[in-house]
C-alpha cells in the first residue's frame, strides 16, 4: 500500500518532526533491479524533479515530460530586470522539513531566515490599521466576549493548540498516516475548520479571527487538514532561499542526468505486456514511447486529462477526480525604495487585512533582530542603506473568494485595487512603485489549475489510502507523486516525500 510517509514513520516511537520529515538518505539501498530501466517523469514540478534526480542518481535512464516551458510547477520566483526578485509560490520552508532541507543542504544553496511575525506590522480592520502589538485597539470594533479580547493569532492558537495537547502519542503519528483508527481524529476530520471555531466562539469573535487569520477562508477544509497545516508549521523557525527558491529548481535541473522535455503534453499511458507506453503531444504532433516504468507527478486536475489503458481503479479514479484545490494569487510590487523600511519601520513580516489583498509579505533580507520581550519580536535594519535600494513587496496574498474575485478583473483593474488597498497600510507606496505583477495560480495552467490541495470534510479517509496506489497492483510499473498524495498539502516537504516514496517504491519492486 501506497504511504508517502512509510519509510519515515515511527509509530511506536513518541512523536517527532525530525523523524517524520527526514530523508532516508541515498536510496541506493533499495534498489533490488540489477538492469537499469528507462523510466518517464510526467511534471517537472518539486516532485517530478526530485523523482528524475534520484533515479539518475541509480543511473536509471530517465525521460522528463512537462507540459508548460517552464519548470518547478508552484515554485516560481519573478526576477525583475535589476536582479530583484519575488515568490508567486512557494516562499518559505520551516526547519523541521528534513527533505527539502536535505537538498538545499547537499547542493549548498544559501538561506536566511525568513521573518514570519513582525510586531510593527499591520492588523487593517474595519477601516482601522493598528500594529499588531496594538491589537487591542481593535476590540471595541466587535462585539467580543472577555475571554476573546485577545490577539486574534493567540485565540487561533489556542483553539488548535488545545487539539493538538489532547492528542496521544500515536493519534499524533496517524494525523500522518493513510488511515487512522481514531475515532477523535474521524469527528476532527467530519468537520470544517470554520464549523469548529464557529462552535467556539461568538460571532464577531470568529469575524474578528477568520480575518485576521485567513482562517475564514477554510470553510471547505476539513478541521484535521487544517489541524496538520497548524501542527506541521506551528512555532518552528522558517527559512528563505537567498537567490529565490528557483535556485532549488535549477540546482536539481543541472544534475538530472537525462532528456527533459517541455511542452509536451501527456495523452494516454499504456499497460503492455514488457513495460508502459506513453502517448504525447509536442508541437502539434503526436508521439509515443514505451518505458519500463512511470512516475506520474503531475497534479490530480492534471492527471484526471490523461487516459490510461486500462482504466485506474475505480476507488482511484474518484479520489483523483474529487479532490479540491485552493485558489491562491500574489501581486509584487517592484519599489524604488522601501518605504515600508524608512517610514513605518518595518523590516519582514506579515500586515493581514479584511481587504481583497489579505496578506502583505515584506522582504526579510534586511530584518536583524533587536530583541524578543514578551514574544513581540522586535526588528531592526541589518544596513539602514538597504532601505534606500530597489526592492520587491508582496502586496497582496489572496486565498479562495479574494483570490477567485480578483480573477475576474480586468488587468489594469487588478493593479488599481491593488494599489489602492495596499495604499490603506502604506500610503506612501504609490510614488515608489514601478512595476505590478499578478500571478492566479487558477490561471497558470489549465491542466494544474489552483495553489495546492486540501481534503474537505470525510474526504482524507475516502480518498488517501486509495489516491495514490501504484498501478495495476499486482505488477506495479505507473507510480504517482506530487502535493495531492501528501498528507500534509500545500509544501514542498510533502510534495518531495511522495518522490521519495514512488522512487522507493518503482526500483524496489522485483524484477520477472
Amino acid at each position: 500500500m501506497f504511504n508517502p510517509y512509510y519509510h519515515t514513520q515511527e509509530l511506536d516511537s513518541p512523536f517527532s518532526f525530525d523523524r517524520l520529515y527526514r530523508h532516508p538518505g541515498s536510496l541506493s539501498c533499495y534498489d533490488q533491479k540489477i538492469p537499469r530501466q528507462r523510466i518517464a517523469i510526467i511534471g517537472g514540478g518539486i516532485a517530478g524533479l526530485v523523482s528524475a534526480y534520484e533515479l539518475s542518481q541509480l543511473n536509471h535512464q530517465v525521460t522528463l515530460f512537462e507540459a508548460s516551458s517552464r519548470l518547478g510547477g508552484r515554485i516560481k520566483t519573478h526576477y525583475f530586470p535589476d536582479g530583484t526578485y519575488g515568490e508567486l509560490g512557494a516562499m518559505r520552508i520551516p526547519a523541521s522539513h528534513g527533505c527539502t532541507l536535505h537538498y538545499i543542504n547537499k547542493f549548498d544553496l544559501p538561506k536566511r531566515p525568513f521573518i514570519s511575525y513582525n510586531s510593527a506590522a499591520f492588523y487593517y480592520l474595519k477601516g482601522q490599521k493598528v500594529s499588531l502589538s496594538s491589537c487591542q485597539k481593535l476590540f471595541s470594533l466587535y462585539n467580543l466576549l472577555p475571554n476573546e479580547q485577545k490577539d486574534p493569532s493567540d485565540i487561533y492558537e489556542e483553539l488548535l493548540e488545545g487539539i493538538i495537547n489532547s492528542l496521544s502519542e500515536p493519534e499524533k503519528w496517524e494525523l500522518f498516516a493513510p488511515f487512522f483508527t481514531s475515532d477523535r481524529l474521524r469527528k476532527y476530520d467530519s468537520l470544517s475548520v470554520t464549523d469548529y471555531f464557529r462552535s467556539h466562539l461568538s460571532t464577531d469573535a470568529f469575524e474578528f479571527l477568520g480575518q485576521a487569520t485567513g482562517a475564514i477562508h477554510y470553510n471547505k477544509v476539513s478541521l484535521l487538514n487544517g489541524l496538520i497545516d497548524f501542527f506541521a508549521w506551528h512555532r518552528v523557525e522558517q527559512y528563505e532561499l537567498i537567490g529565490g527558491m528557483e535556485t532549488l529548481i535549477k540546482a536539481l535541473v543541472e544534475r538530472i542526468s537525462g532528456a527533459i522535455k517541455t511542452e509536451t503534453k501527456i495523452t494516454s499511458i499504456q499497460l503492455t505486456e514488457q513495460g508502459v507506453k506513453v502517448n504525447w503531444e509536442q508541437f502539434n504532433q503526436a508521439n509515443r514511447e514505451e518505458f519500463d516504468a512511470v512516475i506520474c507527478a503531475v497534479p490530480a486536475t492534471a492527471l484526471r486529462q490523461i487516459k490510461f489503458y486500462p482504466i485506474l481503479p475505480e476507488k482511484q479514479r474518484e479520489a483523483i477526480n474529487n479532490l479540491g484545490y485552493c485558489s491562491a494569487s500574489k501581486s509584487l510590487l517592484h519599489c524604488t525604495r522601501r518605504s515600508w523600511e524608512l517610514e513605518q519601520g518595518i523590516y519582514g513580516g506579515g500586515s493581514f487585512t479584511d481587504l481583497n489583498i489579505e496578506k502583505c509579505w515584506y522582504p526579510s533580507d534586511n530584518a536583524k533582530l533587536a530583541n524578543n520581550q514578551f514574544n513581540q519580536p522586535n526588528f531592526v535594519a541589518q544596513n539602514q542603506g538597504i532601505s534606500y535600494q530597489p526592492s520587491v513587496l508582496t502586496a497582496a496574498y489572496r486565498w479562495e473568494d479574494n483570490s477567485r474575485k480578483f480573477i475576474n478583473l480586468e488587468e489594469s483593474d487588478k493593479t488599481d485595487l491593488t494599489l489602492r488597498e495596499i495604499s490603506y497600510l502604506h500610503p506612501e507606496i504609490k510614488q515608489y512603485t514601478d512595476d505590478i505583477i499578478h500571478s492566479i495560480w487558477d490561471e497558470e495552467n489549465q491542466s494544474g489549475s489552483g495553489a495546492y490541495s486540501y481534503f474537505a470534510p470525510g474526504d482524507r479517509e475516502k480518498y488517501q489510502p486509495f489516491m495514490g496506489q501504484p498501478y495495476p497492483a499486482d505488477n506495479p510499473r505507473v507510480f504517482f507523486a506530487g502535493e495531492h498524495l501528501a498528507i500534509n498539502h500545500a509544501s514542498l516537504q510533502g510534495a518531495i516525500q511522495t518522490a521519495i516514496s514512488a522512487v522507493i517504491n518503482l526500483v524496489g519492486v522485483t524484477s520477472d
